[in-house]
């Protein structure tokens, strides 16, 4: 049975914690401040500004601060300061038997994937794929968008529905550009055509790959940590789930070689539908031939037979959609649309 955290009021305490790499100390304290002056008491963990090689604080450390802000009766939500580098070497330090006993939001995304993986696999906890603290003047909660979709979960106001997306962003109608010969296998072949925009890079906006409908609970986040927790406990099961992945800084024969994995372990082929997120900075290097990695993506997701869709506004792209983890979802490649059909907190009167 799923199990879902309670929304949060004003005034209620937010963690933050660094469960990954060393935090930029100025980011952090803007961020602190929006959380703030969204009227929330904040808490920083320990280890937070701790340095310990490229993460924050040793192993230890940064569990002990994570179970201790879970366990804090005070503490509603988690939002993880950053990603980076850290947390699967986390994983083997929390005692899974003891966070079992509260339900909390946690929210972040990238290197964070090892934890909505865990969460998922250990607690059937819904978890949000979502904006960490760590804030720049133009990105993160300092952008309208992704500020408004984390408020909205914080505060019990997001409700089940199409995914919202920035105003800016167009969808791409079946049939006009992205699902064109979607039942043509293309894997392992020349790519067919993709609808461009004027900078030569694919058009924004939501874009089926291949036709169909389909519903599951929603699952996945950065596809190097869903790779590197194969064969792990934490495993992530995709039968009959609707998949999401994203990735950034990943050349394109190493986002190959990842799907390549998934693929031969059955993950992407036992999946009902998959969505694709921000693909950011994960161009070619230059001097030997390769495929983009949006050629890439055709080649393992056009011509399956299973719905999908790419340009979902997450990952480490400007615009960063809140994505419960775990929540029923269904995706339609006809508009196209991604529909969540649960309310994935409980929220209070």
């Amino acid at each position: 049975m799923k199990r879902k955290a309670p929304s949060l009021r004003q005034g209620d305490t937010v963690a933050v914690v660094a469960p990954s790499g060393a935090v930029h100390r100025d980011a952090l304290d803007r961020g602190i401040g929006i959380l703030e002056a969204l009227g929330y008491r904040v808490k920083v963990g320990k280890s937070a500004l701790k340095r310990y090689g490229y993460l924050a604080g040793n192993d230890v450390d940064r569990a002990f601060d994570f179970t201790s802000a879970w366990t804090d009766p005070e503490v509603k939500a988690i939002v993880a300061a950053r990603g980076g580098y850290g947390a699967t070497r986390m994983l083997p330090y929390l005692d899974f038997s003891v966070l079992k006993d509260h339900k909390k939001v946690l929210i972040g995304f990238s290197d964070i994937t090892a934890l909505h993986l865990a969460f998922w696999r250990e607690m059937r906890l819904i978890t949000f794929h979502g904006p960490m603290v760590e804030s720049g003047e133009d990105s993160g909660l300092s952008l309208t968008y992704n500020l408004e979709e984390f408020r909205r979960v914080l505060d019990g106001t997001w409700a089940p529905g199409e995914l919202r997306l920035p105003d800016e962003l167009p969808v791409t109608p079946a049939g006009a550009g992205g699902d064109r010969e979607a039942r043509e296998p293309v894997a392992r072949k020349p790519v067919s055509h993709v609808e461009e925009a004027p900078s030569g890079r694919p058009a924004a906006g939501l874009v089926p790959l291949e036709a169909g409908r389909a519903t599951g609970d929603l699952v996945g986040g950065n596809l190097s940590l869903i790779a590197a927790l194969s064969g792990t406990r934490w495993e992530l099961d995709t039968r009959g789930k609707i998949l999401f992945l994203e990735e950034v800084g990943e050349r394109p024969y190493r986002v190959d070689r990842m799907l390549c994995q998934l693929e031969q372990t059955g993950k992407l082929a036992a999946a009902a539908g998959i969505l694709l997120g921000d693909f950011t900075d994960c161009d070619a290097g230059g001097g030997s031939p390769s495929f983009t990695v949006h050629e890439v993506l055709e080649q393992y997701f056009r011509g399956t037979g299973k719905p999908c869709i790419k340009g979902v506004p997450a990952g480490h792209g400007k615009y960063r959609a809140m994505l419960p983890m775990g929540a029923s979802v269904q995706i339609d490649t006809t508009l196209p649309t991604i529909r969540f059909l649960e309310r994935p907190f409980v929220r209070k009167s």
